[in-house]
């Protein structure tokens, strides 16, 4: 027999008498059903060294215990399903972080290259025109020196 199991009866005797005596509001708080006062003694404890046998529990506080159990296996899975939920949705957040992180990297990685490709492109358009410049102004000194061959050819006449 537990250490448990030996005080029941003398917590039993002490609840019942306190139920009887005093106000049952006091006792139970306003939240609980009424008990039953008690209609007799409680049994004696018995003087024998051997263990007293464990008292039958009562029907209600058997339906009572179920009751409790019941209950607390209907919050402890509505709490796993909670805490599953939020695994999930942590999960999902941080997969659609990650997604989020990679598109805007690619996003920056594709505006850098052209960035690049349009200025490699602008180079290259400043470099050939100013060789074509630089053609164009040794054409010219050339021509102004009497070398005929750099001279650009007469301009078509026009006719009204």
């Amino acid at each position: 027999m537990t250490l448990r199991n030996a005080f029941v009866p003398l917590a039993l005797a002490a609840s019942l008498s306190l139920i009887a005596s005093g106000p049952a509001d006091a006792v139970r708080g306003k939240h609980r059903k009424p008990t039953r006062p008690a209609t007799a003694a409680p049994a004696a404890a018995p003087t024998t060294t051997t263990a007293p046998a464990k008292p039958a529990p009562a029907p209600e506080a058997d339906m009572a215990e179920q009751e409790r159990a019941r209950i607390n296996e209907k919050q402890s899975a509505a709490a796993k399903a909670q805490v599953d939920q939020n695994a999930a949705n942590k999960a999902a957040f941080e997969a659609a972080e990650k997604s989020r992180a990679e598109t805007i990297a690619a996003q920056q990685a594709a505006a850098a290259k052209a960035k690049a490709d349009y200025e490699t492109a602008v180079a290259k358009s400043k470099a050939d025109y100013d060789a074509a410049k630089t053609k164009w102004e040794a054409d010219v000194a050339a021509c102004k020196a009497g070398d005929r061959k750099h001279c650009a050819p007469p301009a078509p006449k026009r006719h009204k």
